[in-house]
């Protein structure tokens, strides 16, 4: 019975191709049983030395995976800190600005002072000479609607005690234009009363079709009768500041 097995197992069977239509033979293939056993065991065996060489060890693959986490916790950890160091510094830039702000607001306000100290001077030394002084006018065009005007008065001298009048404006162009400005409601004079200094500053709203390059100022006494003349040029920076 054992015979007979392994006579039929690595007994030859003939395959014959035939062609579908003609009927001739095309291919004639010998095999054994045995034959086609080593050679699926071969190619098991190699498919297995092969998966076996290419594996990576497993002692790796647990070093990989730990250095991976420590990395991703150092990651983690570096994150925290640039969040940390970014509101920090997004802070003390805060503060730098509003220290910055804080600085440019003092020396604004050291210039005020400066100016107004200056006015002051000036007013002083005014007070020496006797009579009427018109100082620091000045003048200036606001997007080319609106007028401003300022000026000082001081009374020189000790007498008289008091004085009063008012001043007259008109508005002088390139081209020889010329408007005496409304100062009031109705009147285009502005009265003053002083014992030692004015100051006088307003606008007025401009409608005309041309733009004023000059102001003629002038001082009329208690009795409407004119004292001083004076010419003011436009200034182009609107930074009137008598007071």
């Amino acid at each position: 019975m054992f015979r007979r097995l392994l006579r039929r197992f690595f007994r030859r069977y003939q395959f014959i191709i035939l062609e579908p239509r003609e009927g001739r033979r095309v291919y004639n293939v010998r095999v054994n049983p045995a034959g086609l056993m080593a050679l699926a065991l071969l190619v098991s065996l190699g498919s297995a030395t092969m998966a076996w060489l290419y594996a990576p060890p497993r002692a790796e693959e647990g070093i990989s995976s730990t250095r991976y986490d420590r990395l991703q916790r150092q990651q983690q950890a570096l994150r925290g800190q640039i969040a940390t160091l970014s509101g920090e510094f997004s802070l003390a830039r805060a503060q730098a600005d509003g220290l910055k702000s804080e600085l440019l607001s003092s020396q604004r306000r050291g210039e005020r002072l400066k100016q107004k100290l200056n006015i002051y001077v000036s007013i002083l030394r005014a007070r020496k000479a006797s009579g009427i002084h018109i100082l620091r006018a000045t003048a200036y065009m606001q997007d080319r609607t609106t007028l401003h005007y300022g000026l000082v008065l001081v009374k020189g001298g000790n007498y008289p005690r008091r004085v009063s009048g008012s001043i007259r404006i008109t508005a002088l162009g390139d081209k020889g234009q010329k408007l005496p400005l409304k100062l009031g409601k109705d009147t285009y004079e502005l009265p003053y009363h002083m014992e030692t200094h004015a100051f006088l500053d307003g606008k007025i709203a401009w409608h005309q079709g041309w733009q004023p390059s000059e102001l003629r100022i002038a001082r009329l006494n208690a009795k409407g009768e004119n004292r001083e003349r004076v010419k003011v040029t436009l200034n182009p920076e609107s930074n009137i500041d008598i007071r």
